[in-house]
């Protein structure tokens, strides 16, 4: 790992990004090109649970049905690394070219294999066990492409986690902060849904509302969140069934703060997963910040979050002490 300053790891991750996206795009397409003569045209491309295929494509319009898939991924995976000044962006990003190049690719490989040496794509055969293949090792690359991207330091300027001060705990003395918070949005859309629900079930039958319904409860269901901070950590819960829930034991706080977001600048409202951030937005505003020890920033949209940021700094340097 450099620490010196001499490698740019932005520079370093878009070399090899722009790298491996240009030798997957040819492994995406090289066995359908050197195992042209041996593949029916066209080729057997879905299939039921079965194994039986039950669409196909021709050889020339099937890469244009993988490729645009994977190039799109590849340009986030590539733009967001290389803009990104944390090695949490890079790490996402790498975790999301491996993943995914793995995917298309193992996608390609099984639907060549169920072609190969058939003369009409109607005798092909995808046995079950390929599907499972391909999620885990989709699921293995993105775990290794993580890894290799989380190397490097976070560069100087992308700035600390937002600072807060920290209570004063007498020692021996715990604390507990406890917050809640309540999504207008998704209170409204939760309603409606249910009210559209409830008119169908009325109009019509109870089997057409359910897809209705049951989107209304789950939208009311996670509308609101509350959040306890203790020696343990942070703990946050959804809704009055307390469920899911979402630990951060304190181990894995480096310092905790307080900032404003917007729900779309972390992707829209409820849970988030982005290259460098995790959010539980429910509402924009003053939000709890939790910067990881792994580089990572856990936003979570709750009211008055500054005693709950000072209760983590507090009981952060009251570990570090002991």
């Amino acid at each position: 790992m450099d620490r010196g300053g001499d490698v740019n790891p932005r520079k370093t991750f878009l070399a090899v990004s722009l790298t491996w996206t240009v030798v997957a795009t040819v492994a995406l397409v090289a066995p359908l090109v050197l195992l042209r003569d041996r593949l029916p045209d066209p080729v057997a491309t879905h299939f039921t649970g079965a194994g039986v295929p039950d669409g196909s494509m021709s050889h020339a319009v099937f890469p244009l049905v993988v490729l645009p898939g994977w190039l799109l991924a590849a340009a986030f995976g590539v733009v967001g690394g290389a803009v990104g000044k944390r090695r949490a962006q890079r790490a996402g990003s790498a975790a999301l070219l491996a993943a995914t190049a793995v995917f298309f690719g193992s996608l390609v490989l099984s639907t060549v294999g169920a072609n190969l040496d058939h003369v009409d794509w109607r005798d092909a055969r995808l046995p079950l066990w390929h599907v499972l293949v391909v999620l885990l090792a989709s699921a293995a690359a993105g775990g290794v492409g993580w890894l290799l991207g989380n190397r490097g330091p976070d560069e100087g300027d992308a700035g600390p986690a937002p600072q807060s001060g920290e209570l004063d705990l007498a020692p021996g003395q715990r604390a507990v902060w406890v917050s809640s918070v309540t999504s207008p949005v998704l209170v409204v859309t939760g309603s409606a849904v249910l009210v559209v629900g409830v008119v169908v079930a009325a109009l019509g039958s109870w089997q057409a509302a359910l897809p209705e319904l049951f989107a209304g409860v789950v939208v009311t269901a996670l509308s609101t969140a509350r959040v306890r901070v203790d020696e343990r950590g942070v703990h946050t819960t959804f809704g009055p069934q307390r469920f899911p829930t979402r630990r951060i034991r304190l181990e894995q706080i480096s310092s905790a703060g307080v900032a404003r977001h917007r729900a779309l600048a972390v992707g829209g409202w409820g849970y988030r997963v982005l290259p460098a951030t995790t959010a539980i937005m429910l509402r924009g505003g003053e939000c709890l910040v939790l910067r990881l020890t792994s580089g990572r920033d856990f936003v979570i949209s709750v009211d008055k979050p500054e005693r709950g940021a000072e209760l983590v700094n507090a009981l952060l340097a009251e570990r570090s002490a002991m």
